[in-house]
């Protein structure tokens, strides 16, 4: 999944979580609100892998791609949070 892929997943299920709880013109506000608090959550606890080359080979290709376990992963999906 990319991290655009995720961002939207996860503010998708801030908005089905506070569905009928609040008012739809406050869903954009808080929905990126949480999912933000997550994903920086999820960054502190990869802190440990500021030092760590975190991309793997794609195989066939000549690409890298982000490991999605890892800090420079979650660091793209915030950023995808906030450009929503």
């Amino acid at each position: 999944m990319t991290p655009k892929e995720k961002a939207e997943e996860l503010i998708g299920n801030f908005i089905a979580m506070y569905g009928g709880i609040l008012s739809s013109d406050l869903y954009p506000y808080w929905c990126k609100k949480s999912a933000i608090k997550v994903v920086d959550e999820i960054i502190l606890s990869r802190k440990d892998d500021s030092q760590f080359d975190d991309t793997l080979w794609s195989g066939g290709s000549d690409m890298y791609t982000m490991n999605p376990m890892y800090l420079k992963y979650w660091q793209e999906v915030k950023k995808e949070i906030l450009a929503i």
